[in-house]
């Protein structure tokens, strides 16, 4: 065999060999592809709004935390009622995640722990956290009742 052969015959099995790969690599995206479209998440906006409120309520609690620390207890309502929105979006968001069917029940009583929890929110404009998390209160109480 000479070079110029022995190179062609090199290259064309590389060539193959990479298509094959290739072609199995394809046909496992694939799939994997069809695998995810077995089971789509029926609440993902849900999910992610309930998140963001427990990120939120989160926020607001330390900023309460910080005011009781420093013997401001102006904001204790704030803070049970952001209490009660982390706990209860934490659930939410566990339950959206994996298509509940406890999930429109759950909802229902969260829309009104995220209202509750605005209500407090509103009575501090000037807080960052407070507005933050109202807007977040609002916008998961939203999500809530389309389900």
């Amino acid at each position: 065999m000479e070079r110029r052969e022995f190179i062609a015959v090199g290259t064309a099995a590389a060539v193959a060999s990479a298509t094959q790969a290739f072609a199995q690599a394809t046909g496992q995206q694939d799939s994997a592809a069809k695998m995810e479209d077995m089971h789509p998440p029926l609440y993902k906006n849900l999910e992610n709004a309930s998140i963001e409120c427990v990120s939120t309520g989160n926020d607001c609690l330390r900023h309460c935390f910080g005011m009781f620390a420093m013997k401001d207890t102006s904001m204790a309502e704030c803070a049970d009622a952001a209490y009660q929105l982390v706990a209860a979006c934490n659930a939410l968001a566990s339950l959206a995640a994996v298509n509940s069917s406890h999930v429109g029940p759950l909802a229902k009583t969260v829309a009104m722990i995220c209202d509750d929890c605005k209500k407090q929110c509103d009575k501090f404009p000037k807080v960052k956290e407070c507005v933050e998390c109202g807007k977040s209160c609002q916008k998961c109480a939203d999500e809530c009742r389309k389900v």
